[in-house]
């Protein structure tokens, strides 16, 4: 009996090792991981290697929430797996299972390493939502995101998973650009500070902990002020505005926080793609900054070399430009066959080199390596139970939340509200509507603004609710009775489905679609690509009534619709339309021909026919507020409107909702208005019409508590603005810390932003006095302290944030008038003051001269300290040789 225990234990150990019981130094966990890595590397083949550069797609590996070992057996094979994505485990065991069948089925049991989206939370279901990233940037709170980074690490870990996509670390320059809400703000201090720290929280301090995963900031680089704002559009600044307006928030993430992970972006930085940029990617990342993790591409970045930008002529060129330039894993760009081959291909064609791949998929097996896979490759049973959404994380998404907002006006202090208002109208398309913003927590649905209000006040308030208008107004579904196929034979369109972007060829599938009111997360159908794909429907519409109204369409990609042969929807060359209409008159009875087509690029698709029989009506709406003490109107956007390829030509509201609030206001009833948005407004009527203004983002899960502490005193905002308001897109560009040369003098508008960087109100208020510093000169090597008293003397407790700017008054190259350097989010009560210190160092003081070199010059600096980027203390320094 023992004789066979032993002989079992032995083949189990054999299986579960994937290989022979011989010990390799790689094997050894008290070996340097460099030493692991060469010995690893020095026996896999180049097929091996190669499959280390790729990412798998999560569907292959599981059957509903199950590890499904006939779906996986397809794509593992004998070579072991790079990475997975989109796989989100939600137990121990399916993702065990899946790691131990990796480990089996390839030679030298190299794990797979698991990468979800995590921006601001673990994006899946009912994990902790914190406040969309721009919301985040306005609490100026570094201690808040490493615990929020921390609560992300730990919920991801708990579930197998090891890579996370993000921060965002982009510089947000462009609102207009609709990835602006996932980005901290427009200033590179602010962003790398706040990026550093929940990069610190997400790693933690040993990336073996099951607390701790691998952050990967994005988007490298640059890609925060695309040209119109247009999502992937070119970025074309030179290297100089590149070191100093946008690479520090990276370089700060690799080197201080040791970040592992890059995203490489879409655009092309000054002409060269970033996905095929060496100078970025290499000289910069790598030699420079010394960065040992791996460059993902975007999704799709590889591919559009050839589609978008044009730099390469094939499919395979596009992989040799990647990779040569440092790129070391795809993101579903290829089909990992072809991917695979094809690099097989180059290597063996001496395309690429052998030294390439080594970098990539040692890249990849460093990761495993540091995350401690080899000797731990699962996870604890326990943990999701234990960890995943505790009543401390729920409290934090709180803080967060609170943090967050920003109290933008407060005329003859309207609020904060008193609690034992009799009725209060809660109005308006955000008010009863959970949004969280893009990348957000998958099913989840946060606290609303109107549910929070109701929690704070109790049942002695008699709170109203209408609201007023949708958000976008998308009209109606058109039902399958008022469709009829070309042939008029059935109810519904004919529907042609082409595997390409452009309707060429034999339909991969022909179908008639009953209606028209699709969203697709991949494949739209058997047959069909989950990309690249095309659709022509044709039929007719008949109303069994006349109205006066329009027809519409809605599509994240090209879309263009034919009545009567006439084209009357063109949205064709661009992707991102919410609801566009066209005006139609329709008759009873008469049937209208229509041809209506579309493509789709990546990433999901929609395709939404409708009309508007059903008006707006906003009196039910006007009837509350008539009968209130106050009408609290909350308006804004949801991620329809503000999320990846939801770029926007104005800033202005959308749709109807300027004329409700109009409604509203002419009432006469107190109105305080609620923004819940992921971008800058121009909400210039509101800010001159509208006595309270609150600006709350996409506030998390509980934010609608959040909010409503805000509104009745419960909390006392202290959020600053990381971005800069303009009051028309016309401003733009407009961030805080232009060149003096930037003069905005327009025939019609002013030159004046509606609200500043930095710029948030309190219910208190804080002075600043005694501002000093610690010499009148320094050296080019040396440091300054910087001191202020701020003192509240108002009547309230509550948070402020102090801000330093400094101005290089004379310099070698251009240099802004006011640049952020340093900021502290403080507490402080009523009637008391606190001294605030911070030090200057050569980093903050630094310039990249006309040589490109990085150097304090000698000469004179300015120092401003204050509650935000206008109204400051001054005081002067020099630096001497």
């Amino acid at each position: 009996m023992k004789k066979i225990i032993l002989v079992l234990v032995m083949f189990l150990g054999f299986f579960n090792q994937g290989f022979a019981q011989k010990k390799y130094p790689y094997q050894n966990p008290k070996l340097p991981v460099e030493e692991r890595l060469t010995d690893l590397l020095s026996r896999m083949s180049l097929d091996e290697k190669v499959r280390q550069m790729d990412m798998y797609k999560g569907e292959y590996f599981k059957e509903k929430e199950n590890f499904s070992k006939t779906k996986s057996d397809v794509k593992i094979g004998n070579l072991g797996i790079g990475a997975i994505h989109d796989i989100y485990p939600r137990s121990a065991k399916m993702i065990n299972d899946l790691q131990s069948e990796v480990i089996k089925k390839n030679k030298w049991g190299i794990p797979a390493l698991i990468m979800c989206e995590m921006l601001h939370g673990y994006l899946d279901d009912e994990s902790t939502a914190f406040p969309m990233n721009i919301g985040l940037g306005a609490t100026w709170d570094t201690n808040l995101m490493d615990k929020v980074g921390k609560v992300i690490g730990t919920e991801a870990r708990a579930h197998g998973v090891h890579f996370g996509l993000g921060p965002n670390l982009d510089v947000g320059r462009e609102p207009r650009w609709g990835r602006v809400a996932e980005t901290f703000g427009e200033d590179v201090y602010l962003t790398g500070e706040l990026g550093l720290a929940m990069i610190k929280g997400m790693q933690g301090d040993d990336l073996t902990s099951d607390r701790s995963i691998i952050a990967e900031p994005k988007h490298f680089a640059v890609h925060g002020i695309p040209q119109a704002g247009g999502n992937s559009s070119p970025v074309l600044v030179g290297e100089r505005s590149a070191r100093e307006d946008f690479l520090p928030s990276f370089e700060k993430a690799f080197k201080k926080g040791g970040a592992l992970g890059t995203m490489c972006a879409y655009s092309e930085l000054d002409g060269i793609p970033c996905a095929a940029n060496h100078w970025l990617l290499t000289d910069v990342l790598r030699k420079e900054w010394g960065f040992k993790g791996i460059v993902v591409s975007d999704l799709g970045a590889i591919k559009y070399l050839q589609t978008t930008h044009y730099v390469a002529d094939s499919p395979k060129e596009s992989i040799r430009q990647a990779i040569a330039a440092g790129v070391d894993m795809q993101f579903y760009d290829f089909t990992n066959e072809f991917w695979q081959q094809t690099i097989i291909e180059l290597v063996n064609e001496k395309k690429l080199t052998m030294e390439q791949i080594d970098r990539a998929a040692g890249g990849v097996l460093r990761l495993k390596f540091l995350l401690g896979l080899f000797e731990n490759p699962y996870t604890d049973k326990n943990l999701i139970k234990e960890r995943f959404h505790s009543k401390e994380n729920q409290d934090l998404a709180l803080e967060a939340g609170h943090k967050s907002i920003v109290l933008l006006k407060n005329e003859n202090n309207i609020l904060p509200l008193k609690k034992d208002i009799q009725t209060i109208a809660v109005i308006g398309p955000n008010a009863d509507a959970s949004r969280l913003g893009g990348y957000s927590v998958k099913n989840k649905v946060g606290t609303t603004v109107l549910e929070g209000i109701q929690k704070v006040v109790g049942t002695k308030t008699n709170v109203l609710y209408e609201e007023g208008v949708s958000l976008i107004v998308k009209g109606q579904v058109i039902p399958s009775k008022f469709l009829f196929t070309p042939d008029e034979s059935q109810n519904g369109l004919k529907g042609e489905y082409f595997n390409n972007r452009n309707l060429e060829g034999n339909p991969a599938l022909t179908r008639i679609d009953n209606q028209l009111e699709f969203d697709w997360p991949w494949s739209p159908g058997d047959g069909v690509s989950d990309d690249d794909f095309s659709i022509r429907w044709t039929g007719y519409i008949k109303s069994e009534k006349a109205f006066d109204g329009w027809l519409g369409l809605s599509s994240d990609d090209g879309i263009r619709m034919w009545i009567d042969d006439q084209l009357v929807i063109d949205n064709w060359t661009k992707g991102a339309t919410n609801m566009v209409t066209t005006p139609k008159n329709i008759e009873a009875g008469k049937k209208y021909k229509v041809r209506i087509e579309m493509w789709e690029g990546g990433w999901g698709a929609r395709a939404h026919l409708r009309w508007n029989l059903e008006k707006v009506n906003f009196q039910p709406a006007i009837d509350i507020a008539k009968k209130a003490d106050v009408a609290i109107v909350v308006l804004g956007e949801s991620n329809e409107l503000v999320e990846e390829n939801r770029d926007v030509a104005t800033l202005d509201l959308h749709g109807m909702q300027q004329e409700l609030i109009e409604a509203i206001q002419q009432t006469g009833t107190p109105v305080v208005c609620v923004l819940l948005n992921g971008r800058p407004l121009s909400v210039n009527w509101i800010n001159e019409n509208i006595p309270a203004v609150v600006e709350a983002w996409f506030p998390g899960e509980a934010g609608g508590k959040a909010v409503a502490d805000v509104l009745f005193g419960d909390y006392n905002p202290g959020g600053k603005l990381p971005i800069t308001f303009p009051k028309s897109v016309g401003q733009l560009p407009i961030y805080y810390n232009q060149k003096p040369s930037a003069i905005h003098r327009y025939v019609t508008e002013s030159e004046n932003p509606l609200y500043t960087f930095g710029y948030g109100l309190s219910y208190t208020t804080f002075e600043y006095s005694n501002l000093s510093i610690s010499a009148t000169e320094i050296k080019a090597d040396g440091e300054l302290k910087v001191s202020v008293d701020v003192k509240n003397i108002g009547n309230f407790d509550g948070d402020e944030v102090v801000q330093l700017y400094i101005n290089d008054v004379y310099s070698s190259v251009t240099t802004p008038l006011k640049t952020l350097k340093g900021f502290k989010r403080v507490f402080i009560k009523k009637g008391e003051t606190k001294n605030v210190a911070f030090t200057l160092t050569p980093d903050e003081l630094a310039i990249w001269n006309r040589e490109m070199k990085r150097v304090v010059e000698p000469g004179d600096f300015e120092v401003m300290v204050g509650g935000n980027s206008v109204d400051l203390l001054k005081t002067n320094f020099k630096v001497v040789n």
